[in-house]
């Protein structure tokens, strides 16, 4: 069960890093009555941003690996897939 929670932990990691670098909005737009801003976000805030939405990943995907585990463990060798 601890393989299963390890591996399901480090799958949620890299799922959600691999996500959050996608959809993770990295500039930002000021409109005014007349013009339009587009600045960036400064690198330190969005590694934070996108560590932020991993971390959370990561233990999502430690309940699946519990829940997975705990099914494994649970059938009996006589069970048929």
């Amino acid at each position: 069960m601890e393989k299963s929670i390890k591996k399901w932990t480090t799958y949620g990691f890299l799922i959600t890093l691999a996500l959050a670098i996608l959809f993770v909005d990295y500039t930002q737009t000021f409109d005014d009555s007349i013009t339009s801003f587009t600045t960036y976000v400064p690198v330190y805030d969005y590694i934070v941003s996108i560590m932020r939405y991993s971390v959370l990943g990561a233990f999502g995907g430690m309940f699946v690996g519990v829940y997975v585990g705990w099914r494994l463990s649970k059938r009996t060798p006589g069970d048929k897939q």
